[in-house]
C-alpha cells in the first residue's frame, strides 16, 4: 500500500478496513460452502476456523476505526460532519 507522507493514522485504518473487505467475502463464502457440504468434499477457499477469525477480526478492525474517529471528534481533531461518518 502506497501512503503520502502526511496521510493520518485514521486515513490509513479506513484504508484497510476497505481493503480487508476481500478476505471477509473470502471467509464468508467459505463458511457457506462449508454449510452447504454435507460430506466434506468442497474445495474450500480456506479453513473453516481461519474464515472464522477472518471474520472477527474485521469486526475489530471496523471497532478500531469507529473508536479512533470517536476519539478524534473528542479532540477537536476532526469536524463533526465528515465523509468518514459513511463508513
Amino acid at each position: 500500500m502506497r501512503v503520502e507522507q502526511n496521510t493520518s493514522p485514521m486515513r490509513l485504518l479506513e484504508m484497510l478496513v476497505d481493503r480487508f473487505g476481500i478476505f471477509e467475502a473470502a471467509a464468508s463464502t467459505t463458511i457457506t460452502l462449508a454449510r452447504l457440504d454435507v460430506e466434506g468434499e468442497a474445495d474450500l477457499p480456506m479453513e473453516g476456523q481461519v474464515a472464522e477469525a477472518v471474520l472477527e477480526f474485521g469486526d475489530d478492525l471496523r471497532t478500531a476505526f469507529s473508536a479512533s474517529r470517536e476519539w478524534a471528534r473528542a479532540h477537536d481533531l476532526m469536524p463533526l460532519e465528515s465523509s468518514a461518518d459513511e463508513a
